[in-house]
This record gives C-alpha cells, sequence and structure tokens, in this order.
C-alpha cells in the first residue's frame, strides 16, 4: 500500500499527535508498505508578528495554502493510495479526499463538546465554536473512521448524521519503554531531581493544564488526604510550568511545602516517575484515551482513576475508581471522598498490593503496538481493496 498521513500544520503539532503520527508511519512502513507524513508548513507566519495574528496566519496556511499543495503533491499518486486523517480535527481537509480512499483516526471530542455548550467547565469563543462546526461539518463527509476507544466511538456517531461505510475501535498502542524497574532506584532519581528524600514513596500526577486535566482537583484530593492522614508523602505533578490559576490553588494548599512541579521532564524521567510512585492518581474529567493510566499500569503502579469513560474503559478492572469532580465549585467534598480512596489504596497489604499491579500489568498488555498495528493494516487494506470511494 502507498498511505500518506496527513497531519497538523508543524506550529499545532502537540507531542501527543506527534509520537502518534511517528508510530503509524514508522509500523506500516516496517510492514512493507511506502509512507510519507504530509503536514502544513510555515509561509505566512513570521515571529515578527504578534502571537495572535500567526495563530490565524497559521490557519491559513493549514487551511487554504496547504490544499493548494496536496492537489498537485498528490497528482503523482496511484489511485488506490491510502489518505489518513491521523485526527478528526482536520476534518476541514475533506473536501481534497472526496474522490480518493481515506480514513479519519478520532481521538476526542473534548472541544466540539465544549463548543455546543455540553461541558460546562470549559466555555468557547464565537470564534471557537465556529470553527468546531466547520470541524464537524468537515469530517462528517468521511466514510471511514478508526476510533481509539469504545467512548469516542459512541460520541461520533452521536455527531454524525449518517451512518458512516466503516467505524472500527482500536485503542492507542503502549510505548514499549513503559516497564517495571527498581523502585529504590526510582526513588533515588526522582529525589535528587526535586531535592528531597523519596524512599517513603510519593504520589505521582501527570498531565497538563487543559482543564479536563483536573490539576487544581489532584492539589484538592491532595490537600484533603493530607488533612486525614498523618503519612507525609509528597505530591510530584510531572507536566507543563503550571497555569496562573493551578499554581493560586497551589499557594492556597497548606502543603504547598510537599507539592512539586516537574516540568517538561525527559521521557526517561516520566519512566522512572511512574516506576517509583506509591500510587498514580488520575482525576481527569474527560479523556479521548488517558495513556498515563496504562502507562503506570505496564510500569507497574498501582492507578486511582476516574470512573466514568474512557478512563474506566483504559483502566479495566485493573484501577481504583473516584467519582468525576462534578464542578469546580464542588471540589471540597469531591475531594474528602477521593481521599478515602487515596487512604485505602496507600494502606494495602504487600500482598494486595502485589496482586493490584500484577492485575495493571495484565491489563497494559491489551494495548500491545505489535498486535494493534496489525489491527490497523487489516482496517487499512480493507479500505483500499474497496470498489467505492
Amino acid at each position: 500500500m502507498t498511505i500518506i498521513f496527513l497531519n497538523h500544520h508543524e506550529d499545532f503539532q502537540g507531542f501527543s499527535m506527534t509520537r502518534y503520527a511517528v508510530f503509524l508511519n514508522e509500523g506500516m512502513r516496517g510492514k512493507g508498505h511506502k509512507t510519507e507524513i504530509w503536514a502544513p508548513k510555515s509561509f505566512l507566519t513570521n515571529n515578527l508578528f504578534p502571537k495572535s495574528i500567526n495563530k490565524w496566519l497559521r490557519y491559513l496556511d493549514q487551511f487554504v495554502l496547504f490544499p493548494f499543495w496536496f492537489k498537485r503533491k498528490s497528482t503523482d499518486l496511484p489511485e488506490t493510495a491510502l489518505f489518513v486523517l491521523i485526527d478528526q480535527a482536520l476534518g476541514m481537509w475533506m473536501p481534497m479526499l472526496k474522490h480518493r480512499k481515506h480514513v479519519v483516526h478520532c481521538h476526542d471530542f473534548i472541544a466540539l463538546k465544549s463548543a455546543l455548550g455540553l461541558i460546562k467547565e470549559n466555555p468557547t469563543s464565537g470564534s471557537g465554536r465556529t470553527y468546531q462546526q466547520l470541524i464537524l461539518k468537515g469530517f462528517s463527509k468521511a466514510e471511514n473512521f478508526i476510533c481509539i476507544s469504545e467512548n469516542t466511538k459512541r460520541e461520533l456517531l452521536h455527531f454524525l448524521d449518517k451512518k458512516p461505510t466503516r467505524i472500527e475501535r482500536v485503542y492507542n498502542a503502549l510505548d514499549t519503554t513503559f516497564v517495571q524497574g527498581n523502585i529504590e532506584e526510582a526513588r533515588t532519581i526522582l529525589g535528587n531531581f526535586v531535592k528531597r528524600d523519596l524512599k517513603n514513596g510519593y504520589i505521582l500526577h501527570v498531565g497538563g493544564n487543559d482543564f479536563y486535566k483536573n490539576r487544581i482537583g489532584v492539589i484538592a484530593l491532595y490537600t484533603a488526604w493530607r488533612k486525614q492522614t498523618k503519612t507525609p508523602l509528597p505530591l510530584l505533578m510531572i507536566g507543563y510550568q503550571p497555569s496562573a490559576h493551578i499554581q493560586a490553588h497551589y499557594e492556597a494548599s497548606p502543603f504547598k511545602k510537599d507539592i512539586h512541579f516537574l516540568i517538561e521532564v525527559s521521557d526517561e524521567l516520566l519512566l522512572k516517575g511512574y516506576q517509583g510512585a506509591s500510587v498514580f492518581v488520575f482525576p481527569s474529567l474527560d479523556e479521548g484515551f488517558g495513556w498515563p493510566i496504562a502507562e503506570a499500569m505496564a510500569a507497574g503502579c498501582p492507578v486511582i482513576c476516574t470512573d466514568a469513560a474512557p478512563m474506566n474503559e483504559v483502566g479495566g478492572n485493573a484501577a481504583m475508581y473516584i467519582q468525576r469532580c462534578p464542578s469546580f465549585t464542588e471540589i471540597p467534598a469531591w475531594a474528602n471522598e477521593s481521599a478515602e480512596v487515596l487512604q485505602a489504596t496507600l494502606q494495602l497489604s504487600s500482598e494486595e498490593r502485589c496482586a493490584v499491579i500484577q492485575k495493571g500489568l495484565e491489563n497494559a498488555k491489551r494495548f500491545d503496538g505489535d498486535r494493534i498495528l496489525d489491527r490497523l493494516e487489516q482496517i487499512y487494506e480493507g479500505i483500499v481493496a474497496e470498489n467505492h470511494n
């Protein structure tokens, strides 16, 4: 097969989407297929312009100039070439693929649900609502979809006016580097990084500043737990520099000296973070998949996450669950209840903890990369073999 993976503008590619594109491209190339990644480049943007202007110039690069480049570039490809939109947010490109074999990978619809007023915690501007409506109108024209979870699949069917030709669920693949390691060594490395003794363990969270990652909830949960216990385990939060809003909640915690933000750490240090943690907490409000749940389990760390899709779909029977935080105004009551689950998890006996870890290791096998690539190849080949476009 000839497969062209279509990705976002080079300035819009987040870490997760870049990693996903590389996984697909290298995985299919490793199976003997001819593959390329096509993405818009910066033609109109200029560092001399304000960020607000460059943002709109990038949209022009992506949705006005790139289609012209695509039209010229794609004329040399065979009719059987498969075009893969690696994200449904690229739906406005569907007119380019009207008469070509194609498939759209769907991750999450958080931005679209926010634009439609379905997520009260994340109000959207007028331009944002218009943008999401255009994306919806675009990807609704597609015939073939691959969703990263059953939850995403259900939501996609809700948004589409008609049932597509093909809609499949294929989980995200887990990076093979996430494995168990030496706990003492991991705690020593992390301890040196944050400049404190972590030999007794720590609580871990991994996530950015997006509202749905619920970093505010993590701080509230930790604060509530510390008020209930005499065990002074610190909280390590791996991710980006906290926003001003998150920083304010951190400053308000009476236990802020035990809360450490680890900013944009290396993949190696992230792995050590999972390997040495006493427990991993992931109280997200929403996700497309929830990669950190599987990563933590594969590294031998007990997981506490939200009992809502898709988090409970990824966690399966191997995670401990807490309720979804109802709203930011109801955090205190939620934090107190969740703190009880955290305390119970930390008080597991050695035998109980080992059993939880073993369940997690087994659950993580569902996201084996080779198995997932085999399934994707099967779907891609099926689309190429179809007679209609």
